[in-house]
């Protein structure tokens, strides 16, 4: 066999592969046995038929080209070896000679990549402590959540921080635009909407009406598909309740019956752990994403469309499955977005480009800093994930026979070890935080008994839940309770 290889663009590869001469007769002295033993001839045994005889009556191409589907799989797959190619997608085959077997393959290859010069990325630690102001700013919102609506001392109009019911009838010149929307739910400053709409609601009292048009441009922010765009409606919005929160005193009792913990100050502390654990997470990821980036502007790769296509229909198939956890089809998505699902690839497909390039770029890089994960990592690393829990032999029994357990913690941990790596050299050893969160020293529970052990670790389940709930409280907007087409009232 000789090969010649020629590199293409987007990662593709040209071999032009041609058959020794023996090699060819071989294969087709093989069809020709093959093809003989299922033709019968009157007067001559089955497979006894002279080699002549057989070419007059069925033409020596037809076992040419039965020899020749079988060796060019062969020289192929040999072809792929011998250059130490990775295929990532189907090949082409154009034939050039049929004997002696001649023929040409273009097939796109897994991507050379060249990280550059990634030691010389160098970003600076950033500082993680948390503003007290943060602090007061978390509590305050759980303090929102939790307080209960009741009706204002004296009527009055709406002001922000209250909640309003309304009936809003949306109409384009004289006929209805949408149906009408009954006993919306907003937090005026909290939840979105339109300005108008907000100033018109702003002038009512309990059960009075305002009719507001308002115009919306054609072009802007909002959906592609938004269809108010360059229309004017009349908006007509009733009140027909006012709430105001009845705000409860940040004190001990607040702190013990809405989030658990024994005095207000506990519930600083612990809302002052969880942001810091927060924003020390925050602040290495970012720390990550701009290495990542700077590297990757200095990298070189050309990645084949059968790559992208592939991961691109991955992407697709995931947002199927992640619709259909909430019951809504891919198709019935699509169709409110007025989108088709070649459209959604290619919106797709300059985020699927950037995260695979960036995919490509840290295994190379991984490749050459000797990054990997052994066998005995993986277990050291399951032992120091059960080592406080109750129940440690079912526990391991479990990431012993689950491949899924085992593979996600395996990709967990060389993904650590890479990003630390990667931290460790753009800030000279220095870290990405300053100031970082570290999690409290844990109690030894040796000689606590399987009940009393248990009981430890459901407490401390329900205070990190109870904690992760304080934290988000700080970035949550109470939902509105409104109905699908109440987004027509929203900015």
């Amino acid at each position: 066999m000789k090969v010649t290889t020629e590199r293409l663009p987007e990662s593709q590869v040209r071999l032009e592969i041609a058959a020794e001469p023996e090699e060819s007769a071989q294969a087709v002295e093989k069809a020709y046995r093959k093809i003989s033993r299922d033709i019968m001839i009157p007067g001559f045994r089955k497979g006894k038929v002279p080699r002549h005889m057989l070419e007059r009556l069925v033409g020596r191409e037809v076992w040419v080209e039965e020899a020749n589907k079988n060796l060019i799989d062969d020289l192929y797959r040999k072809a792929l070896q011998q250059e130490e190619l990775v295929p990532v997608g189907d090949p082409e085959l154009e034939l050039v000679a049929a004997e002696p077997l001649e023929f040409k393959v273009t097939v796109p290859v897994y991507p050379t990549v060249d990280p550059g010069d990634y030691a010389s990325v160098r970003v600076e630690p950033v500082d993680a402590s948390v503003d007290e102001a943060k602090i007061d700013e978390v509590i305050e919102q759980l303090r929102l959540n939790q307080s209960p609506w009741v009706d204002p001392a004296e009527p009055r109009t709406p002001k922000d921080g209250d909640q309003v019911t309304v009936d809003i009838h949306i109409k384009e010149g004289d006929e209805d635009f949408q149906p009408p929307v009954e006993d919306a739910v907003f937090v005026l400053g909290e939840s979105s909407l339109i300005d108008e709409l907000r100033q018109a609601i702003d002038g009512l009292k309990v059960d009075e009406s305002a009719t507001v048009d308002i115009t919306f441009p054609e072009e802007g922010e909002g959906a592609p598909a938004d269809r108010r765009r360059g229309k004017t409606l009349s908006y007509t919005v009733t009140l027909k309740e006012l709430k105001e929160r009845d705000l409860l005193p940040l004190d001990d009792d607040f702190a013990k019956t809405y989030a658990q913990a024994d005095s207000f100050e506990a519930l600083r502390e612990r809302t002052r752990g969880n942001l810091h654990a927060e924003r020390t997470g925050e602040a290495r990821t970012g720390a990550i994403n701009q290495i990542v980036d700077t590297i990757a502007e200095g990298a070189s790769v050309e990645i084949p469309q059968a790559m992208i296509d592939d991961a691109v229909a991955e992407e697709v198939a995931r947002l199927r499955q992640r619709l259909s956890y909430s019951g809504v089809p891919l198709e019935a998505y699509l169709r409110r977005a007025e989108q088709t699902e070649d459209q959604l690839r290619e919106d797709l497909r300059p985020n699927v480009i950037k995260r695979l390039r960036n995919s490509l770029i840290l295994r190379q890089i991984a490749e050459r800093e000797g990054i990997e994960v052994a066998d005995a990592d993986l277990e050291a690393e399951i032992e120091n994930l059960i080592a406080d829990m109750p129940g440690r032999d079912e526990a391991r029994e479990v990431y012993r026979t689950s491949d899924y357990l085992r593979s996600t913690l395996r990709n967990d941990l060389y993904d650590r070890r890479l990003t630390d790596r990667l931290i460790e050299i753009a800030t000279d050893g220095r870290g990405a935080v300053v100031n970082g969160w570290t999690p409290p020293p844990v109690e030894e529970t040796s000689e606590a008994t399987t009940e009393e052990a248990e009981s430890v670790t459901a407490e401390a389940t329900t205070e990190a839940d109870v904690a992760a709930e304080t934290s988000d409280a700080g970035t949550e907007t109470p939902p509105a309770e409104t109905t699908t087409d109440e987004s027509e009232a929203s900015g």
